[in-house]
């Protein structure tokens, strides 16, 4: 793992048997975890990582998903992750991910908005200036086109509620984003490997609540709801078949 610039961190790695699927690919699930310990192993190599900001009683909360798949590397495949920050806004950022293959070609992508949140108040803040400035900006990589919220269903099909547990939960002590992503495609009938998915996070999940999931199946896409007894969202999950 190294800085190829204060901008962006990549490493390599190969793909090991933990993160496939019965078919020897790489899980989606899997793809969202490297692209999450990219962005924290950035974040540690230009000291602020979630240690500091825990102490300092903020973090960085995922707000939203946008990952393209060209195609699932092969269990053993050797990759290379990368991510770097593409835009800071008064409290929020954007940031990017690829997934190189050996021949250097981009088989992934992603683009992810965060909020910069004060968590003594569970409100976003602005980050310091020399926050903003260690992590440096590049053009963000091109994305197919997406509008900013998924669209919801009108009629979604209710399932069995999940429980929080223990093993869901993060150093911000809520449900992880990538995690949201393997309870809907745990809630969907059958096995699927999107070409996109875009996730839009509304609240935090914390241990002791319950997530019922409500989904809908179309032609072109799988859309998964996870929301409380009451129906408030906690996140949508859109997983779109080209």
């Amino acid at each position: 793992m190294g800085l190829v610039d204060p901008s962006t961190c990549e490493f390599s790695t190969h793909i090991r048997y933990s993160e496939t699927m019965h078919d020897g690919l790489m899980s989606l699930p899997a793809l969202i975890d490297i692209f999450q310990d990219c962005s924290i192993f950035h974040s540690e190599a230009i000291g602020y990582g979630p240690e500091r900001l825990k102490e300092e009683k903020k973090a960085w909360m995922l707000t939203h998903w946008h990952i393209a798949v060209e195609r699932y590397p092969r269990l053993g495949e050797e990759i290379i992750v990368g991510t770097f920050p593409s835009g800071f806004k008064t409290v929020s950022a954007t940031r990017n991910f690829y997934l190189r293959d050996a021949a250097g070609s981009i088989i992934a992508r992603a683009n992810s908005t965060w909020g910069f949140i004060d968590l003594s108040t569970g409100k976003p803040v602005r980050p310091s200036p020399d926050h903003v400035a260690a992590y440096g900006l590049r053009e963000p990589l091109e994305m197919p086109a997406e509008t900013r919220k998924i669209a919801l269903p009108e009629t979604l099909e209710l399932c069995d509620p999940i429980p929080v547990r223990r093993d869901l939960i993060d150093t911000n002590e809520h449900v992880n984003n990538s995690q949201y992503v393997r309870i809907a495609l745990g809630a969907l009938p059958t096995e699927v490997r999107p070409e996109r998915v875009r996730v839009d996070y509304k609240r935090s999940a914390v241990l002791g609540d319950v997530l019922h999931p409500q989904i809908a199946l179309e032609d072109d896409r799988s859309v998964v709801v996870l929301a409380d007894a009451e129906g408030a969202v906690y996140g949508a999950v859109e997983f779109l078949f080209n």
